[in-house]
């Protein structure tokens, strides 16, 4: 079945929620910070340290979050929290300027001028545009030459100007706005604006590789995480959006390395916990993907990435109507997402699939045609496993065989699947009697924006006929380029009969995605086809094309040209395959 996109309380919450002043309702850090800030810059010190105190429960160790803490704390005159705020950022990073200009503030409206000069001359020799901390020199040497050191601090901040508007911060607060409306290309812009201000600032850096990962420019991303990483080793937001990007690209094994890595160091973070159910839920490992993502709501109830995560959990286990009130509750929480809007805009998963398609071969020489019909139909039974069963009439000089074909596919992994079918042809007359099938696919290379996914597949098949049996091996593997476009695939044939006599060739196929609904194919073949029990030599170039009507329906048309030993022949293929 063709896979859709993916890509994301109770009423009394939904209440509560509404009720609640827009600032509460940012839940990642990167939105708690955001919001933070603007509180601060409106001088809205006690909401403004209420949501920095939020963002810094879920990471600690964010050295900005820290540092606007401090500013809120002082300008509640709380100077012994601005201290112990602007004293942990310092910890974290040792030359952040903007602690060191906090950091002085502080033991400036404390009286402690000696320990106060130092640090904002050192803020004023880096920064030599930045009018705040060279008034702030100038307001200690002025109480050191009056003798002042125990000015009182009242009097001290009325000599201070306030502090302009942070542009950084600004720009900051516009990019997130637009990426949670979704207009991706235009918060990149915001963020790069910020980052020409900042270069070092690693918020913006992260923020950046969150939107080039959310535009599926991954190896874009990922350099703009390691840039933040080069910067502060072993930043929890770089190191996470490292994980979201091997998420995005399926890379399960390296997603599973990394978040348990970052795990070991911060095992009770919502966030590293929340990523953890994603990558079970890829690993298809749905208990402990909903463990986690319960985990995340005890920490945080609301929390509405975990609500979507358990939105999706339910949707993989094909219960759609949970599933939604699951987003729903995830939607009262942040309102407007459309990445939430997205999830429930989307149709049921469809179960069910039909396949029609029939052939006319046209032989030279005289010989007449050869005609193929198939009927199929298939029932995702799980979310792992499909069951399918199809009929097939074909017709050869005039004598007609009805073959009845079984199938079962079952995906162990994102990265392996199996396949295993059976056949059989009553009163056969050309086709095998009877058939049974098997096949692997193991994914070794997830998908990258340059190159992937790669993939090695096996198909084996026994055909016993009225006069001869024959094995047919053929191992075959498959790439993917240009973000997914353009599909190479390779396969050998090996033939067998009972007596000896063997056969080997190969196929080689091209698949071109013209348009998200338009795709092509084309290919040549030297390789043995069975017929009526005989392996004979094949040349074969064949091609055709899909086109998606609609989500449900698909048409398909084909053509190939045969050579063969004692003939040639052309067919003509349709087909279509209904979604339901």
């Amino acid at each position: 079945m063709r896979r859709g996109r993916c890509a994301m309380v109770a009423a009394c919450v939904f209440v509560a929620v509404a009720a609640a002043p827009a600032a509460t309702l940012a839940q990642t850090v990167e939105e708690l910070y955001a919001s933070g800030v603007k509180a601060r810059q409106a001088q809205h010190f006690d909401e403004a340290a209420q949501l920095l105190r939020r963002a810094l429960a879920l990471k600690p160790d964010n050295a900005d979050a820290l540092v606007q803490l401090g500013f809120a704390e002082l300008g509640r005159n709380n100077l012994r929290a601005a201290r112990e705020a602007f004293s942990k950022a310092l910890a974290i990073a040792p030359e952040y300027l903007d602690a060191s200009f906090g950091m002085a503030q502080v033991e400036f409206r404390s009286g402690n001028l000696d320990a106060a000069l130092p640090l904002a001359e050192k803020v004023s020799r880096a920064q030599p545009e930045n009018a705040d901390a060279s008034t702030l020199v100038a307001s200690i040497h002025k109480a050191q030459q009056a003798g002042s050191s125990k000015a009182k601090p009242a009097t001290v901040r009325k000599r201070l100007r306030p502090p302009r508007p942070d542009p950084v911060a600004g720009l900051m607060e516009k990019g997130q706005r637009l990426r949670a409306a979704g207009q991706l290309p235009e918060a990149q812009n915001a963020y790069r604006r910020a980052l020409r201000l900042a270069p070092k600032n690693t918020d913006i850096l992260v923020a950046m590789g969150l939107v080039a990962g959310s535009q599926q420019k991954f190896d874009e991303a990922g350099n703009f995480f390691d840039r933040a990483l080069a910067i502060r080793p072993g930043l929890l937001d770089a190191r996470l959006g490292k994980v979201r990007v091997a998420i995005w690209q399926v890379d399960v094994p390296r997603a599973r390395t990394m978040i348990d890595d970052v795990l070991g160091n911060v095992p009770g973070n919502a966030e590293a916990i929340a990523l953890d159910a994603r990558v079970s839920l890829v690993e298809q490992d749905y208990t402990r993907a909903e463990q986690s993502f319960q985990r995340v709501l005890a920490i945080d109830p609301r929390n509405a990435e975990a609500l979507v995560g358990i939105g999706d959990l339910r949707r993989e286990r094909g219960d759609d109507n949970a599933a939604r009130d699951a987003y729903r509750q995830a939607l009262a929480l942040e309102p407007g997402s459309p990445d939430i809007e997205q999830r429930l805009a989307a149709p049921p998963p469809r179960k069910w699939r039909f396949d029609l398609g029939s052939e006319v071969s046209v032989l030279t020489d005289g010989l007449g045609e050869w005609t193929d019909s198939l009927a199929g139909v298939a029932y995702r039974l799980t979310p792992r496993m499909t069951i399918s069963g199809r009929t097939r009439v074909a017709t050869r000089y005039g004598r007609t065989d009805l073959q009845i074909e079984g199938r079962i596919d079952q995906a162990f992994s994102p990265s392996v699947s199996a396949y295993a079918l059976v056949a059989v042809t009553p009163d056969a007359d050309f086709l095998a009697r009877s058939s049974i099938g098997a096949g692997a696919s193991w994914q070794i290379l997830a998908a990258a924006k340059r190159f992937g996914p790669f993939s090695l597949n096996i198909d084996t098949r026994y055909d016993n006929f009225a006069n001869t049996e024959i094995t047919t091996i053929s191992p075959w593997v498959q790439a993917y380029v240009l973000d997914g476009r353009l599909g190479l695939a390779a396969r050998w044939v090996h033939a067998a009969d009972d007596i000896g006599t063997r056969a080997d060739g190969y196929v080689l196929r091209v698949d071109l995605a013209v348009t998200p609904s338009v795709n092509v194919f084309g290919g040549f073949g030297d390789a043995p086809e069975i017929s009526d029990g005989t392996l004979v030599p094949t040349r074969t170039v064949f091609g055709g094309i899909s086109l998606d009507v609609s989500d449900p329906l698909t048409l398909r048309s084909s053509f190939a040209h045969e050579q063969r030993p004692t003939f040639d022949l052309t067919t003509f293929g349709l087909g279509l395959t209904a979604r339901f």
